[in-house]
């Protein structure tokens, strides 16, 4: 009895701390009744063992809370801890210096790929809608395909059935065996493209990245928006990406077969 208590007054802090975090602005305790169906005492013991720790703060005259930057904190720790991010800092840096672009780094995560690092192009004003923690699902990505092109097609049909297939934009592939055929030419040429189809006016180019098992860990992009030259000549992209993709790879121990 005690373990289930103790899990539903975990889902009850979860669910407070996700509504605070929707609302920048701040949320006084009958915002949060009203929205969590909880009760008033609940919603406030829960609030004070938050302000307690540092998670959220509480304005003194308005009496609103507002969620603080420790989650932020917390995230990054566990970012900066996986090893990929890490090895891929430097590689990514100077692969953005040498095209002047935006670089991104991605692991998957289920039928999703998750943004856990990016080097945004400095020469423009031109800033990329990602953001760090950002899910994107597979199919419509270029690093998402890069990732499907090392599975087999039964593993590609499972995830297929398992997204919420839907069209981006008027580029975005929404039939399997359309997804498949790209996903032959991806393994051909050891990249992937997404030519607007997960956002409109954006190109990419992605290279997945093996560790030393051989198991793909995540992938490497290069964003063009098309106020940009390299938006209709991205073959200039090729050989740079494929080999900071292939200097990471090294880095996780990878090493390609004679």
């Amino acid at each position: 009895m005690a373990e289930t208590q103790g899990v539903q007054s975990l889902d009850r802090a979860f669910e407070i701390l996700e509504h605070l975090c929707a609302v920048p602005e701040g949320m006084a305790i009958r915002d949060l009744v009203a929205q969590t169906k909880l009760n008033k005492s609940t919603i406030h013991r829960m609030l004070q063992a938050m302000l307690q720790r540092g998670y959220v703060r509480q304005e003194p005259i308005t009496g609103r809370y507002y969620m603080t930057t420790k989650l932020c904190t917390l995230s990054s720790m566990i970012v900066d801890g996986l090893d990929l991010v890490r090895v891929a800092r430097l590689p990514m840096e100077q692969l953005s210096q040498q095209l002047q672009e935006t670089v991104h780094l991605v692991i998957r995560e289920d039928t999703d790929i998750v943004y856990v690092h990016k080097v945004e192009a400095v020469s423009h004003s031109v800033r990329m809608a990602s953001q760090i923690g950002m899910h994107r699902p597979l199919y419509c990505t270029a690093s998402g395909k890069a990732i499907l092109s090392y599975m087999t097609e039964e593993q590609v049909d499972s995830i297929w059935q398992r997204s919420n297939v839907q069209a981006y934009t008027a580029a975005t592939i929404v039939s399997l065996p359309e997804l498949q055929q790209d996903l032959e030419q991806c393994r051909k040429r050891r990249y992937a493209l997404d030519l607007e189809e997960n956002e409109p006016g954006v190109r990419c180019m992605a290279t997945a990245i093996q560790d030393h098992t051989g198991k793909v860990c995540g992938a490497l992009s290069v964003s063009i928006p098309q106020q940009h030259p390299l938006f209709h000549d991205m073959e200039q992209l090729t050989q740079p990406l494929l080999q900071a993709g292939s200097i990471i790879a090294g880095m996780m121990g990878y090493s390609r077969p004679v």
